[in-house]
């Protein structure tokens, strides 16, 4: 398959690294943006860092599977193309690897994975990761949650006891923990996956977002005449907002007090010191130059140069702004 037909694929469902997200627990996604992604709503907008980690984490599954392999002394294998809980579609799992039954083939048969003792999944980190909490000690299950529950749902799909996970870090480090199926807490995440794709994806409704970025970008515009009320926690929140901004007015007014005293200091001179020591300086930035092509339209005075500009301007619309009612509130 091309790539649109992959991620054509990968909407239909819900695979191991949609859990995290659905229950608003990934350091990456957030339940609204993974709705977007499965409703084709999203906007690819990746980084040329997170581009290039990307790459490398692919590129180097190949070698975190060969390694753990060789040090097990066992045979790995892909298990090409999604695999579906045979009672609800929308769940399916994309492994790395499965750890291969000496002697046998690794199959998907319809309800379960055949000729395969576990599950592999291969992992690339920071060197600096390995020392933070989320990791634990190895052989452990002690990994972050999103891994960890990726592997759950993996587990669960497959019907295998185990996954470990193989995570190479700073290229340098090779590392693998041991997660054990856990039945019960499969059947709550299946459960909840099945409920948000109905809630969510074929009522092709949003979740609730979750910062000021997701609400503008949802959002965007407003219903004249309509009111909210709303629970306590968001009030305390405005309330807090008014005090925050008050504080932030204050300090504006402090730091243009000190800037008052300051600049004029300088005249007409690069930098000031003090006691030997350079305080600071005050210099203009590079000269810029920018073209004002409305009015020169008017200046050629050709009426086809005004309809040009005309056709190439848009109305952008106004964005909402928040405005507290500081009067009432501080009453």
């Amino acid at each position: 398959m091309n790539r649109e037909q992959c991620l054509e694929e990968r909407r239909s469902g819900a695979g191991g690294s949609d859990i995290a997200p659905m229950l608003g627990l990934s350091p990456w996604k957030t339940p609204l943006e993974l709705w977007q992604d499965k409703t084709g709503r999203a906007v690819e907008n990746i980084s040329p860092e997170q581009a290039e980690r990307m790459y490398w984490g692919n590129t180097l599954e190949d070698v975190v599977a060969r390694h753990y392999a060789e040090q097990r002394g066992v045979r790995v294998q892909r298990i090409n193309g999604l695999i579906r809980h045979p009672e609800h579609p929308i769940a399916f799992a994309n492994i790395d690897r499965a750890v291969v039954v000496e002697g046998s083939r690794a199959r998907w048969t319809g309800t379960r994975v055949e000729g395969a003792s576990r599950i592999l999944e291969c992992k690339t980190a920071h060197a600096l990761a390995q020392n933070s909490a989320e990791w634990g000690e190895p052989a452990t299950d002690e990994v972050p949650r999103h891994y960890w529950l990726q592997c759950q749902w993996y587990l669960g799909i497959t019907g295998l006891p185990f996954a470990d996970l193989a995570v190479l870090f700073g290229g340098q480090r090779f590392v693998t923990y041991t997660i054990l199926s856990d039945a019960a807490l499969f059947a709550d995440l299946l459960a909840e996956a099945v409920s948000w794709w109905e809630r969510y994806v074929v009522a092709d409704m949003p979740p609730q977002p979750r910062t000021e970025d997701e609400a503008r970008r949802l959002w965007s515009s407003h219903v004249a005449g309509r009111e909210l009320v709303v629970d306590v926690k968001v009030s305390q929140a405005v309330h807090e907002l008014v005090e925050v901004k008050a504080s932030l007015k204050a300090l504006e007014e402090h730091d243009q007090q000190l800037k008052d005293t300051i600049l004029p200091a300088f005249g007409d001179a690069e930098a000031i010191s003090c006691g030997g020591v350079r305080l600071a300086t005050w210099r203009a930035n590079k000269s810029s130059e920018k073209t004002d092509w409305r009015a020169v339209a008017v200046a050629l005075g050709a009426e086809q140069n005004a309809a040009i500009v005309a056709q190439n301007t848009a109305t952008i619309p106004g964005a909402r702004v928040l405005r507290l009612n500081t009067k009432e509130i501080t009453k």
